[in-house]
C-alpha cells in the first residue's frame, strides 16, 4: 500500500500530443512525479523524455508496465488500443487512467473494469473536464438545489478538422465524432442526472461517404418525469461549445468552451445574472508546449487521480467506473442508429 507522505509515480504509455499536454499538467501536482514513458521507438520516447525530464524511457508498452517503479498508467495511445493497453497494465499490476474513450464499445469496458476490480486496482476513463473548478461548482450548484427540478440540458461541441486528421477520418483509427468530441456533451447529460439511466436514446446525424464515420449528429436522451437531455456535434464546423441547465427556477450555463470551462453564469427567475470565474492555474516551467486549449486544466483530473490512490482508492467518486460504462451503452446505442461499426464491434473467435 502507498503512503500517503509519498509521490505517485506515474508512467506514460504513448508520447503524443495529448499525452504532452497530460504531463505538463502533472508537473503542477505536488504529490505526483512522471518516472518513465514508453512510445513505439525508443528515439521518439527519449526524445519525450527529454523535453520533460523523465528519467527512464522505453521502446516497449510492456517494459514500461514490468517496471517496479511504476505505480500509475497513463494510457495516451489511439482509441482502438486503449482497450489492449489498459488490459496490460492492469494484468501488470498497475493502476490506470486511461484517456476517454475508455474503450470502443461497452463490451471492452465490462472487461476492463472487471480486471481492475478482480486485481483490486485503481481504473479511471480520463474525463479531465470533471474535475475543473467551474464544473464542481456546478455540481454543488445542482446538489444545493438552486435550480430546483432540472427539466432539460443543452451541450454542443464541433471543431472544423482538417482532411489530415486521421484520428477523426479513419474507422480503423477509432475515427468519428462521437467518441472524440460527442463523448463531451454526453457526459455533462450523466453529470447533470447523475448517470441515471435514459429511458430512450434518439439519434440522427451522418456517416462519411468513404470510411463510414460519423461526422455529425444530434443525440436525445429522454429521462422519466419528462426531462431531457440534447446534445450536438460535428466534425465539420466549429460550434460555440457550451452546456445549458434549464430548471424550474432558472438556468446554469457552462460558459464556452465548456469543456476547458472557466467562468460559469446562474440566471434565477426575477433576479440578475451572476456570472462566475475560476481562473486556469499558470503552467509549470516546461522546455515543452501545450497543443491543446486549456490543457493546464489536467492538473485537476491529475492531482484527483493522485489522491485516490494515495488514499487508497479503486474508483474516483466524481467520475464513477458506473457512468463510464453508462456512456458506452449510450454511445453503442447511438452508433447503432447511426450505422457506425468498427472492428471492435465484430464477434471475437471462440479459438
Amino acid at each position: 500500500m502507498l503512503s500517503k507522505q509519498q509521490k505517485l509515480r506515474w508512467g506514460i504509455l504513448g508520447c503524443g500530443r495529448i499525452a504532452n499536454d497530460f504531463v505538463m499538467g502533472l508537473h503542477l501536482v505536488a504529490a505526483a512525479r512522471v518516472v518513465a514513458c514508453a512510445s513505439r521507438s525508443l528515439e521518439a520516447a527519449q526524445a519525450f523524455g527529454r523535453m520533460h525530464d523523465i528519467p527512464t524511457c522505453y521502446e516497449s508498452y510492456e517494459a514500461l508496465c514490468c517496471d517496479p517503479n511504476v505505480d500509475v498508467i497513463y494510457v495516451g495511445t489511439l482509441h482502438t488500443l486503449h482497450y489492449p493497453h489498459t488490459l496490460l497494465a492492469l494484468r501488470h499490476n498497475k493502476h490506470v487512467l486511461v484517456e476517454k474513450p475508455m474503450s470502443m464499445n461497452q463490451r471492452e469496458a465490462e472487461e476492463m473494469i472487471a480486471l481492475a476490480r478482480e486485481k483490486n486496482l485503481f481504473l479511471m476513463e480520463a474525463m479531465w473536464t470533471r474535475f475543473f473548478p467551474a464544473v464542481r461548482q456546478v455540481r454543488a450548484l445542482l446538489r444545493d438545489g438552486v435550480l430546483g427540478a432540472v427539466h432539460a440540458v443543452k451541450a454542443d461541441m464541433g471543431f472544423a478538422f482538417p482532411a489530415n486528421a486521421d484520428r477523426i477520418w479513419k474507422r480503423s483509427l477509432g475515427g468519428g465524432g462521437l467518441l472524440d468530441i460527442g463523448i463531451y456533451p454526453l457526459a455533462f447529460v450523466s453529470m447533470v442526472f447523475e448517470g441515471e439511466e435514459p429511458e430512450n436514446v434518439h439519434t440522427v446525424g451522418a456517416t462519411s461517404a468513404d470510411e463510414g464515420v460519423d461526422t455529425y449528429a444530434v443525440v436525445t436522451l429522454q429521462y422519466s418525469k419528462n426531462r431531457f437531455g440534447t446534445i450536438q456535434y460535428s466534425c465539420l464546423a466549429d460550434f460555440v461549445e457550451e452546456v445549458v441547465i434549464v430548471g424550474e427556477k432558472g438556468t446554469l450555463r457552462i460558459n464556452a468552451p465548456a469543456h476547458v470551462a472557466d467562468r460559469i453564469t446562474l440566471s434565477l427567475h426575477g433576479q440578475p445574472s451572476q456570472e462566475m470565474h475560476f481562473p486556469h492555474p499558470a503552467p509549470a516551467p516546461s522546455k515543452s508546449s501545450f497543443n491543446f486549449g486549456g490543457s493546464v486544466g489536467f492538473m485537476y483530473e491529475g492531482e484527483a487521480v493522485t489522491q485516490c490512490i494515495l488514499n487508497n482508492e479503486r474508483e474516483c467518486s466524481e467520475y464513477a467506473l458506473s457512468e463510464s460504462l453508462l456512456l458506452s451503452r449510450v454511445m453503442d446505442s447511438a452508433r447503432k442508429s447511426l450505422g457506425v461499426v468498427y472492428e471492435a464491434d465484430q464477434p471475437r473467435s471462440s479459438l
